[in-house]
């Protein structure tokens, strides 16, 4: 069966109704927040300028932490009731959890996800045409000379490190991802592509 990712936006959706009184949303599994885009990209591009003699440092904490953040958060997708109710009918084999990961993703608002390619244990190439981290780079400054999607290129990563890495807590950094297109530089979509991380 395919993943039916409106029926995922939907449960999302119904769910985000229910908000504690500080505005946190408990659903599938996690805490989730409605957080300001915009806010999100100049800590990240205002921190990545106060490093520029650091740049690649800047770079790597904030695809590390964007991937320790997606490691957990979707484990705590993945043991949900949600996940079980909704998601895990529409898998067929194991790979298929990728797929639901990705629908669960655009349904929290952090991008079109679209699974490119997946070797399982080896490779996951994934694709966005609408990245807000890559939207906000355009809109701040223009044109960019690497790729600006940190959040995504982290997730990237923990999504293979959920399915291949060892078993929780202890896979996280099993894979590392690369951007290779991004629309902050002119491309047409932005590009993450997953591999083992190198020992």
């Amino acid at each position: 069966m395919a993943i039916d990712g409106n029926k995922i936006i939907h449960a999302v959706m119904e769910g985000s109704r229910i908000r504690e009184s500080k505005g946190i949303i408990p659903l599938f599994g996690v805490y989730l927040s409605i957080f300001s885009t915009h806010y999100y990209n100049k800590l990240s591009f205002e921190f990545e300028n106060m490093l520029k003699e650091r740049k690649s440092e800047a770079e790597t904490l904030l695809v590390r932490a964007a991937q320790e953040c997606g490691y957990a958060t979707f484990q705590g997708v993945r043991n949900s009731w949600e996940w079980e109710e909704i998601v895990k009918p529409m898998l067929d084999r194991e790979e298929d959890q990728i797929e639901g990961f990705s629908a669960v993703a655009f349904a929290f608002g952090w991008g079109d996800l679209k699974v490119s390619k997946l070797i399982p244990g080896e490779t996951l190439v994934i694709r966005a045409k609408g990245s807000y981290e890559a939207s906000g780079f355009l809109e701040k400054y223009q044109k960019a000379d690497s790729g600006k999607c940190y959040m995504l290129r982290g997730v990237t990563g923990a999504l293979m490190d959920l399915l291949y890495g060892e078993d929780y807590p202890d896979g996280c950094f099993t894979f590392s991802a690369d951007e290779r297109f991004c629309r902050a530089k002119g491309d047409a979509y932005c590009e993450f592509i997953a591999q083992k991380s190198p020992d």
